[in-house]
């Protein structure tokens, strides 16, 4: 009898805090907004986009680049800060996983350039855009604000578009995006 008491002891203790007892399912978390197959230049555009505003697809970034990426700094950035003229998808990678380290999250907000428009043919786009970026460091700073133009080049390799080039502009007194991206790749 002594041996049962506490076995007895234990049973009602754990039927006393409904470990026992169902309890409603957690919804499960949703997917991060992806294209996973970009047969359009706008939908790798688009997964451009979801890269940096949702931290999920950040392992996804490279898939974007073909093996020949680059990216081209702003003149003006390239003099002013002594930045690289440019660099390749490989440093992009890192740069974005460095990004997210530090960031809570980003804001992407792209505009046609209506006095330039984009030039597509059945196999390559160039398209201008303006841009704003706004960075809400993890710190709870202030929002940082990013603010210049961008001409990406794509092609399409088999079925599927690559950015095979991406050419930053600062205009005015903003930074620029590749100035956000200089500044996290290290």
């Amino acid at each position: 009898m002594k041996k049962l008491i506490p076995i007895i002891l234990l049973l009602v203790t754990l039927s006393s805090c409904n470990l026992f007892d169902l309890r409603e399912a957690e919804n499960p978390i949703s997917s991060p907004p992806w294209n996973s197959y970009m047969t359009d230049w706008e939908l790798c555009l688009q997964n451009l986009e979801h890269c940096y505003e949702d931290s999920r697809n950040a392992v996804k970034y490279i898939s974007l680049f073909t093996e020949d990426f680059s990216f081209r700094f702003a003149a003006q950035d390239v003099n002013d800060y002594n930045f690289p003229v440019s660099w390749n998808a490989l440093q992009e990678q890192d740069m974005l996983l460095n990004l997210f380290a530090w960031t809570d999250s980003v804001q992407v907000n792209l505009q046609e350039i209506v006095t330039q428009p984009d030039n597509i043919t059945a196999t390559e786009a160039k398209i201008y855009r303006t841009y704003q970026l706004i960075r809400y460091p993890s710190d709870k700073a202030v929002p940082q604000e990013f603010k210049g133009e961008l001409e990406l080049h794509f092609i399409k390799s088999g079925a599927y578009w690559y950015i095979r080039k991406w050419f930053d502009y600062r205009v005015g007194s903003y930074p620029t995006w590749g100035k956000l991206k200089y500044d996290f790749s290290q």
